[in-house]
């Protein structure tokens, strides 16, 4: 089935009202993409050209050429509840007509505050508050803020930072700065905070993970432990058994290190759990959202904490 034939999207990108689209043709997409776009982990002199899409539908993505694909990764791990789902696109539409942003300084909104709460229902206790932001980047980079804030606020020297080795939190350079330093990251080492980083307890690794912790943590001042709950995933979907990180967290808190548990891609029910973190203790100080938060449907990252940590 040509779907190009069925769909607007295969007119030019970038037609508006006040007459009639002009109508593209079949390499305009990938011309305009050419001449324009900067694509993210791509080199564009060794890269294929990219698969013009021209609309989508559930978990299958229609091309501008009529072949069908299966998003099999979800669009990035984002899209949890299909592509083009009506009730979602529904709820978009009804919303721009009546409030689409409103500064959120001095000012709130029904929305806000409804889904802030329905978070606090879901997530564990007591984790409450509700920090919005942009994308899961900015959800880590919001909750080291608020880590460091409170470190230095009970210590003025508590301002160290442990990660896990092969973690990926982000693109933004205090995201960066907590993920593994490799070959993407390179030319900004430089400009990245310093970070101290410990083995995962993958299978097999578990006692060198706790080994390691202890000897990071007899220097005090460490501030916050940041990793991802259950599964490292652009590592490699490297697996970690809750048990063994269970042991590495509770180590951290019983020395007073806040934990932030970075669920922007295992969030939502990717592990079972709506969140990875139900399936180990403690809890968290700090969760990271975006992803399947919106499935996609729009740009939006959230950071959770305490009631604790936000009255301070």
């Amino acid at each position: 089935m040509d779907a190009s034939a069925q769909h607007p999207a295969s007119e030019e990108p970038g037609a508006t009202g006040g007459g009639a689209p002009r109508k593209a043709g079949s390499s305009s997409i990938r011309e305009l993409d050419r001449r324009h776009i900067w694509h993210p982990f791509t080199q564009a002199a060794l890269s294929e050209p990219p698969i013009p899409i021209v609309s989508a539908q559930g978990c299958t993505l229609m091309a501008e050429d009529g072949r069908r694909y299966i998003d099999a990764i979800g669009s990035w791990w984002v899209n949890l509840h299909g592509h083009g789902h009506p009730r979602i696109a529904k709820a978009i539409a009804e919303q721009a007509q009546q409030l689409e942003h409103v500064i959120f300084a001095g000012f709130t909104h029904g929305p806000a505050a409804t889904l802030a709460s329905r978070l606090a229902k879901v997530l564990p206790d007591p984790l409450t508050r509700i920090f919005y932001s942009d994308n899961g980047s900015t959800a880590v980079e919001v909750a080291l803020k608020m880590a460091l804030q409170l470190g230095q606020r009970q210590s003025p020297q508590r301002t160290r930072i442990l990660a896990l080795e092969g973690g990926y939190h982000g693109d933004t350079f205090g995201a960066m700065a907590v993920s593994a330093r490799d070959a993407f990251t390179a030319p900004f080492f430089p400009y990245l905070f310093p970070v101290e980083y410990i083995p995962a307890p993958l299978p097999g690794a578990e006692q060198l993970a706790l080994d390691s912790l202890r000897q990071a943590l007899s220097g005090q001042q460490v501030a916050v432990l940041v990793y991802e709950p259950l599964v490292q995933g652009a590592s490699g979907m490297r697996m970690m058994a809750p048990d063994a990180l269970e042991a590495l967290l509770r180590l951290a808190k019983d020395q007073g290190v806040l934990l932030l548990a970075d669920e922007v891609m295992t969030g939502f029910g990717r592990t079972g759990s709506l969140f990875a973190s139900e399936q180990m203790g403690p809890v968290p100080d700090f969760v990271a959202m975006s992803k399947g938060l919106t499935g996609g449907a729009m740009a939006m990252g959230a950071t959770a904490t305490s009631e604790a940590v936000s009255g301070c």
